[in-house]
């Protein structure tokens, strides 16, 4: 099987250095298709909304003055100044955000991974909280969704500030009855806002769209080179592609399957599933078994090894989490997808180009005893691991020691064929960062010279 995945990237696909332009082709068109429908359904929402003319505006809270009720549910945000009203939209770095404990147990790691991440956070108006990746900052790893939302709330319901694009403070606002809140005209105690439709104040919240369908006939343009006859992309929590689901119907079309959030739908994360569907339709499309039928879906990636890697890793081993995580990130599937991402975000701690460093220099004898023995509980719990979860290739390891022997040449030459992949992709499409540079002092000013170590990035 991995032979035949290697013949497939070798001769089949068109791409330059692991980057695949058909990919990001459609990711442009789908993204735009999905940003005009919900504008489409904002425009519907908005024409449902009685009309009521401009009110005037009272003295806003100050933040000192404001409560939050637990149990109320957050429905948009406002604007400290009172100067643009409300939105459902705001901002907020992740190192911004307090981690609980409970957070460190289900989520270990997570401060390090997701430090300097720009979080995009949207409320839809029914009290939950979307957040993903803002465009142009780091993909958050789907074992850590979970974990950031629930920051996020902790956040809000601390009361702390959030900000727009322009960096104006922004406030979580609630209300009482999620079901008959009034997005036109909204009183919180002693202020009321201007809603009128016509004025730039006006707000909607994000239309709720359970699926959108994109014909691919009809972008010809990125038909040409991958021919997918539909893209149906379903609203979910999870972003993935779906590989059980897509490929050739009953009538010899073929259907790619995406599930995300309507929110998520674009970017680098967006170029990420695409790229998994490209990798699918070059097998399928050329008589070759699919990504569903691949060794390591079969042997690996089962749905059993999903549950670990989506949180249950940590709850069975903390010390097997990170072996978990890593097995899903080196893996021959996901390496592709991970590349566009470091297209999109290359600097010299790429995030990818860090893994595939950990990969390198993993080491079994940091799970053993001096000895050689397995650490206290590690036998234990590996033994619950291939009881429980079915997952062949563990399965074949009934001594933990011998499974970690096995992983730690693996992973070691997976991070080594990784770093090449990444290092190549750099250097053929110029995505090297920049040298860091001395910058001599302009003579007589006093001033020491210092380095430079500013990198360009995409974006």
């Amino acid at each position: 099987m991995s032979n035949i995945s290697s013949i497939v990237r070798k001769t089949l696909l068109n791409e330059v250095a692991g980057i695949s332009f058909e990919v990001r082709k459609w990711a442009q068109i789908i993204e735009q298709e999905v940003k005009e429908k919900i504008s489409v359904e904002r425009e519907k929402l908005k024409s449902q909304q009685p009309k009521r003319g401009p009110i005037k505006t009272s003295t806003p809270l100050s933040p000192t003055e404001r409560e939050v009720d637990l149990s109320l549910g957050f429905t948009h945000f406002e604007y400290v100044d009172n100067e643009d009203n409300i939105t459902d939209t705001a901002y907020i770095y992740f190192d911004e955000l307090t981690i609980s404990g409970d957070v460190l147990d289900y989520c270990p790691g997570i401060e390090r991974s997701l430090s300097g991440v720009l979080l995009k956070v949207e409320l839809p108006g029914n009290g939950d909280f979307i957040v993903s990746s803002a465009r142009g900052s780091s993909r958050i790893p789907q074992e850590y969704v979970e974990c950031v939302t629930e920051m996020v709330e902790d956040h809000a319901l601390m009361d702390q500030s959030f900000y727009d694009m322009q960096g104006r403070t922004l406030y979580t606002s609630q209300t009482e009855d999620l079901d008959d809140f009034d997005y036109d005209f909204y009183n919180r105690s002693e202020r009321s806002y201007s809603q009128s439709w016509g004025g730039y104040g006006g707000w909607i919240p994000t239309p709720k769209i359970e699926k959108i369908v994109i014909e691919g006939k009809e972008h010809p343009e990125a038909y040409e080179d991958f021919k997918v006859d539909r893209w149906i992309i379903t609203n979910s929590n999870r972003i993935e592609y779906d590989h059980w689901k897509s490929g050739y119907n009953e009538d010899g079309e073929y259907e790619v399957y995406l599930n995300m959030s309507m929110s998520s739908v674009a970017g680098s994360a967006l170029v990420h599933e695409i790229k998994h569907a490209y990798d699918d339709w070059n097998r399928i499309s050329k008589g070759y078994p699919p990504i569903r039928d691949s060794w390591e879906i079969k042997n690996i990636y089962t749905k059993d090894f999903e549950k670990l890697v989506l949180g249950g890793s940590y709850k069975l081993s903390p010390m097997l989490h990170p072996i978990i995580r890593y097995y899903y990130l080196g893996s021959k599937l996901e390496a592709p997808a991970y590349l566009e991402n470091e297209y999109d975000f290359s600097s010299y701690t790429g995030s990818y180009r860090e893994t595939a460093k950990k990969l390198m220099n993993f080491k079994a004898s940091n799970f053993l005893t001096k000895k050689g023995y397995p650490a206290k509980g590690l036998q234990e719990s590996w033994t619950k691991l291939i009881t429980d979860y079915d997952i062949p290739l563990f399965r074949k390891f009934p001594n933990v020691v011998d499974f970690l022997k096995y992983t730690e040449k693996y992973f070691n030459k997976r991070g080594r064929d990784i770093l090449k992949r990444i290092d190549k992709m750099r250097y053929v499409h110029d995505r090297m960062p920049k040298t860091p540079s001395y910058v001599k002092p302009k003579k007589g000013d006093g001033k020491k010279g210092s380095l430079n170590t500013q990198t360009d990035l995409p974006f």
